[in-house]
């Protein structure tokens, strides 16, 4: 086998793995846009959140389209939804609001920020920020992009907005000691559209590196041999007839 084909079969190869990979990621999307909506939002698990300060924060949510705003068109990316219900029996406060604006509110008081989270299994990293009481309770701050707060489950709805954001967390009458169950969803509506991309893509690219590796695998079939001279009778070529002789006359 040339070295040609070997290169062929090489690259038909990987294309398959790629291919592969893209079918197993668009049928992951797939599934997830199918099984995990919750009316219509894509959402988390419930999990735990708590810290003994005076609030948990989500700092550093930035949104950036670079001035492409129907990205944040609610058909294809527009709302987020923030659910949570007091482990306790104190009243829950949820607020987004501009980072800055938080990190004013917040800046002298003791609260921890959720640094990192893992789902499966769950983990939570928070980052505690020394400080005293807030000022005032945080039903009483006017900054709030959307806010939710009351006894029971409460859900924040937020269209989502170009900016620095911040979530928090508190009770609602600022007291010390957050704990809440809590999940967030995204309406996602492009999500389905990209799984559809990743398996046309992923069949593609099988098929095509499929097809090379058997082209180039495909043995050429020898040509075929000119055909040997016949044996039988007499190998010389036959003679011309004789031509008539013309007899001389009589003298």
């Amino acid at each position: 086998m040339s070295v040609g084909r070997v290169i062929l079969i090489v690259l038909g190869s990987i294309g398959v793995l790629f291919g592969l990979a893209l079918l197993a990621a668009g049928g992951f999307l797939l599934w997830a846009d199918r099984a995990e909506r919750e009316d219509g939002y894509l959402t988390t698990p419930t999990e735990r959140f708590s810290t003994p300060t005076y609030a948990l924060t989500r700092t550093r949510l930035e949104v950036d389209t670079d001035g492409e705003g129907w990205v944040l068109n609610e058909s294809w990316f527009g709302k987020v939804r923030i659910r949570g219900e007091n482990a306790g029996e104190k009243t829950l406060f949820i607020g987004i609001g501009p980072q800055a604006e938080v990190a004013r509110y917040l800046g002298t008081v003791a609260h921890a920020n959720v640094q990192d989270i893992d789902f499966d299994p769950f983990r939570v990293e928070y980052f505690s920020i020394a400080g005293g009481a807030p000022e005032g309770p945080p039903t009483e701050q006017r900054f709030w992009a959307a806010s939710a707060s009351g006894v029971g489950t409460q859900t924040l709805t937020w269209k989502v907005r170009e900016g620095d954001w911040s979530v928090v967390l508190m009770n609602a009458d600022g007291s010390r000691g957050v704990a809440a169950d809590v999940d967030v969803g995204a309406k996602l509506s492009f999500l389905l559209w990209v799984a559809v991309g990743l398996l046309l893509g992923g069949v593609l690219v099988v098929g095509g590196s499929t097809a090379l590796i058997v082209l180039a695998a495909r043995r050429r079939q020898p040509a075929p041999a000119p055909p040997a001279p016949s044996t039988a009778g007499s190998t010389s070529a036959p003679e011309p007839p004789d031509r008539a002789r013309e007899e001389p006359p009589p003298s």
